[in-house]
Formats: structure tokens, sequence, C-alpha cells
């Protein structure tokens, strides 16, 4: 059982944050500030199969900011819980039994919540996309 301690959670998501910001084009960072706080609310919706999906499919031209953050978010997700999936291969998570992946998907959604707190001191105020 994976233990959290809030702070190393949050310092988590603070981090991430922070490398989103270094990947994202400065012009962009109010519209994926506006992504990350979106990301509760889109992964209680449709679940990490079809985020992985998008961040595949948004891979270039004007809206490239929301695939960098939809995969940077993946990669700290797997990082964080150690578990065998791949952040830019979709069919990893189509293939996890479903216990796992609805506890991956719960822990997807408190580290989007987490994301999405610290989303306006780090990216700035949301901008509508």
């Amino acid at each position: 059982m994976l233990k959290l301690d809030t702070r190393d959670f949050s310092h988590s998501a603070y981090k991430g944050l922070q490398e989103v910001k270094g990947i994202v084009e400065s012009k962009n960072h109010q519209k994926a500030s506006s992504v990350v706080q979106g990301l509760p609310s889109y992964l209680s919706t449709w679940g990490l199969h079809r985020l992985a999906g998008d961040g595949k499919k948004y891979q270039s031209g004007d809206t490239k900011y929301k695939g960098q953050v939809y995969q940077h978010f993946l990669k700290k997700l797997q990082e964080l819980s150690q578990v065998a999936f791949a952040f830019d291969d979709c069919s990893t998570l189509f293939e996890m039994e479903i216990h796992d992946y609805t506890g991956l998907n719960r822990l997807a959604i408190q580290l989007a919540q987490e994301w999405s707190f610290w989303a306006e001191p780090i990216l700035g105020k949301a901008e509508e996309v």
C-alpha cells in the first residue's frame, strides 16, 4: 500500500507544474493553467485512458500545450504511483486490471486537484481556451 505524506504529494504537484511551465511556451501559460484547472473534472468524467489519448492527439499546432500538459501529468502520475503504465501509450491503461485502473484513476483525480490548486500561482490566471 502506498503511503502518502500530504506535503510530499503537494510538493510533487508543485514541481510537476514548474516543469510544465518550462515545457509550455510562455504565451500559452494561461491556457495551460485553464487546462490544468479542468483536469479533475476531465478525469472524473472521461478517465485516464482518454487523457492519454488526448495527450497523443494534441502533439502539434495551436493546441500543443494541451498535449504537453496531459502527457506531463501522466508522466508525474506514473512516477508518483510507481504503477507500470506508459504515460505515452494508452494501451497499457486498457490492459490493466479494473481494480488497479480504478485505484490509479482515483489517485489521478487527487493529483489533478492538487495540480489545480497550484496552477494559478505557477502558470498564471486561467485563460479560456
